[in-house]
């Protein structure tokens, strides 16, 4: 049997980091207590594994929004000024700013 290997870009991170960034977008998500930094240390944390890795800043937005629904952040709602779609835009600008800070 052949062993097929996953190429996604979740793979390519850590166990370690790619749970601190699931733990700190569940507790952003889910709003409980002071979770800002949390994630920004994760998302940062997340940002220099995934540069120094070779992996791309797209491939981390598609590890980072795969985490966000999986730990219960809505989907992209259909109205740009709906609140869902707000948090998502604030979390996908924190990874890019995380990336290339």
């Amino acid at each position: 049997m052949v062993n097929e290997q996953d190429h996604s870009p979740k793979s390519r991170l850590s166990p370690e980091v790619a749970a601190a960034l699931r733990d700190a977008l569940k507790q952003w998500v889910d709003r409980a207590g002071s979770s800002d930094s949390l994630l920004g240390d994760a998302l940062h944390t997340a940002a220099r594994e995934a540069r120094d890795n070779g992996i791309r800043a797209e491939e981390l937005l598609v590890t980072l929004k795969t985490t966000w629904f999986e730990v219960g952040g809505a989907p992209n709602a259909p109205h740009a000024s709906s609140p869902n779609h707000k948090r998502l835009d604030e979390l996908v600008t924190a990874c890019i700013k995380a990336y290339y800070g």
